[in-house]
């Protein structure tokens, strides 16, 4: 069986006006059977997610769970969480038989089990509450013996691996060995003989014998001496004597004393332990004797690990999933890369998004593309307040420093630039848009070129059919008559493109050729510009006619492009390090550009927009 969904009612951020309606969860979320992936910014709610499943089913440490005055929404006085299962096998339904509902799939009868915990809180005191299970909204009181079968394995964030794994009273390692069906047998185990010959050798050797009793040789016998200056002194202050032990002989306080370690391991470090402990802990999930829940909750799985044991990790865990549930929380585009879509949800204010197909507008064709070309350094927009996806590099270098010239810190909002490389900004837009209801609040601006020469967007077409430029300019007649029946094509398909914004995504499209010629036009910027250009191109002798030589022959190449836009970008850094109140030209010009008609205002915008501005 595993967890199929997970609702929320006044539980920390998951809340509205913190009244209570139980058919409308502050939180309802869907759930994958293998491994799911929580990502997104600090104080999205991940966390929340973790501790209300725990607080439901407990886990398998020794850790005390209860609520607390901050698990209420703000000065709400009651919450719910309900936890539901399915695809349980005959072996496992028979510990919530009396529990179970039951839903016809297919024409045959499927068992569902539903847990709850309601909590009130009256006069500033939280009213005890039970664990209760059932279809009904009051439910019926768990069985000690059914929660036991519905414990998580759990690791928290942060988590002291060393500390855990070392050998002391109840240590985490010793609990999880205590419960595997390989220490069953607390009575006879094959340890506890071997403790007790240890135990024996190790008294014995204080006496200065061995286990059968025989006079150890002289240099062996400074313990006999240890133990004879310790004896005088008890004898004189309680007339008793010292007896030597290495360990207690019974199963739990043999567990107690090991650590584990690395084979030939010592002095590792937090990243070692880390994954010694995941390995210990996932012994839960993998018990041969075990017919409850295998749900392992982990926080922050990158704790401590290099990017590449990252990788090794969640590989593994994927590998391993088919038999058990994961559910943990990231803050790695490491690992946001590597986990498919359909694996991750989304968390931001509030509320949680699951990537699957029935909940994005992504196609099968999208989900294989963003698996291939979503890598480390797209997972970004998984954690961003904001997004501006960008088709190339002069784009990913520019729109930060222009961002800042206009008074916005794209890093102190949050906002991820992601260089898509192409047109692909269609594919990654849509992972932020929903099919269906809550919508996504993340929002996204698409900077893209119209990719139409100026000068054919310009173009006529005479009595005779033939292509013509406004102010009767045939100096390129040639040339535009090639292109002519491409011109009339791409000259409507903007309207197309700009049709596709909705919601939280909207496209900022120039309405000149490209991003350069579009500086190159802009009042702001020109100057600037052609002064740039010509250093990187070596000219000296810019004419009247430079507008079409810059566009024909000038700034095609993605090599001068990123030239132009680097220099560009480090011209106006330094301009605005040496005058901070953004007073010299052109720094003052662009941050009044909005709304001045001016041709970058479409790259303004889309700051403003992803940025909340």
């Amino acid at each position: 069986m595993f967890l199929t969904n997970l609702k929320l009612w006044n539980f920390r951020i998951f809340g509205a006006d913190g009244s209570f309606d139980r058919t409308k969860p502050n939180l309802s979320l869907d759930f994958n059977d293998g491994i799911n992936v929580l990502i997104g910014e600090n104080d999205s709610g991940k966390t929340a997610i973790i501790d209300a499943i725990k607080m439901v089913l407990k886990t398998h440490s020794s850790e005390w769970i209860k609520i607390e005055d901050e698990d209420f929404f703000k000065d709400a006085q009651r919450l719910r969480i309900e936890c539901r299962f399915k695809e349980m096998s005959d072996e496992e339904a028979k510990h919530f038989t009396e529990w179970l509902d039951w839903v016809k799939e297919d024409g045959v009868g499927k068992p569902y089990l539903t847990v709850s915990y309601d909590v009130f809180r009256r006069d500033e005191k939280i009213i005890p509450a039970d664990i209760k299970a059932g279809i009904d909204d009051a439910g019926h009181i768990l069985t000690a013996e059914a929660k036991e079968m519905l414990r998580t394995t759990y690791l928290r964030p942060l988590r002291d691996a060393k500390s855990e794994l070392s050998p002391k009273r109840n240590s985490r390692l010793s609990q999880i060995l205590y419960s595997h069906a390989a220490f069953s047998d607390k009575k006879t185990h094959r340890l506890i003989g071997l403790a007790q010959t240890l135990n024996k050798e190790v008294t014995e050797y204080f006496k200065g014998k061995d286990a059968t009793g025989t006079d150890l040789p002289a240099g062996d016998l400074l313990g006999k001496e240890v133990k004879k200056v310790m004896d005088t002194y008890l004898n004189q202050f309680s007339r008793r004597s010292t007896d030597f032990s290495m360990t207690r002989a019974d199963l739990k306080g043999i567990l107690e004393s090991l650590c584990l370690l690395f084979e030939d391991g010592y002095n590792l470090g937090l990243g070692s332990h880390n994954l010694l402990c995941i390995a210990s802990e996932l012994l839960h999930l993998k018990k041969g004797n075990w017919d409850g829940l295998r749900l392992g909750l982990i926080e922050e799985i990158e704790a401590h690990l290099h990017p590449q044991v990252q990788l090794q990790v969640v590989e593994t865990l994927k590998s391993h999933s088919k038999d058990m549930q994961l559910i943990f929380t990231t803050h790695s585009p490491n690992i946001g890369s590597k986990i498919p879509l359909e694996n991750l949800i989304m968390c931001h204010k509030g509320m949680a998004y699951p990537l699957g197909h029935a909940f994005t507008k992504l196609d099968k064709d999208d989900y294989k593309f963003l698996e291939i070309f979503l890598d480390t350094t797209k997972a970004n927009l998984f954690f961003s307040k904001g997004v501006i996806l960008v088709e190339g590099w002069a784009e990913e270098i520019l729109v930060p420093v222009i961002a800042s010239t206009i008074g916005i810190d794209l890093t102190e909002c949050g906002v991820s630039i992601i260089n898509v490389g192409s047109t692909a900004y269609l594919r990654f837009a849509k992972i932020f848009q929903r099919r269906v209801a809550p919508l996504m609040e993340i929002p996204v601006s698409i900077i893209t070129d119209v990719d139409i020469r100026t000068y054919e967007k310009k173009l006529v077409i005479d009595s005779a059919g033939k292509p013509v430029l406004d102010g009767d300019d045939r100096s390129t007649y040639d040339y535009l008559k090639r292109d002519a029946p491409t011109v009339i094509a791409e000259t409507t398909a903007k309207k197309t493109v700009i049709d596709k914004s909705e919601d939280n995504v909207k496209y900022f499209i120039s309405d000149d050729w490209t991003l350069e010629y579009s500086l190159f036009k802009s009042v702001s910027m020109t100057a600037l510009f052609k002064q740039i250009a010509e250093k990187v191109h070596n000219k000296t002798d810019w004419t009247t006619d430079f507008e079409k030589k810059l566009a024909e022959k000038l700034i095609v190449k993605s090599l001068d492009k990123t030239e132009i836009a680097y220099r560009l970008a480090k011209t106006l850094l330094d301009l605005l390090e040496t005058d901070p109140e953004r007073t010299a030209s052109p720094l003052k010009e662009i941050n009044e550009a909005d709304g001045k008609s001016d041709a970058i205002d479409y790259i303004i915008k889309a700051i403003k927009h992803a940025s909340g501005n």
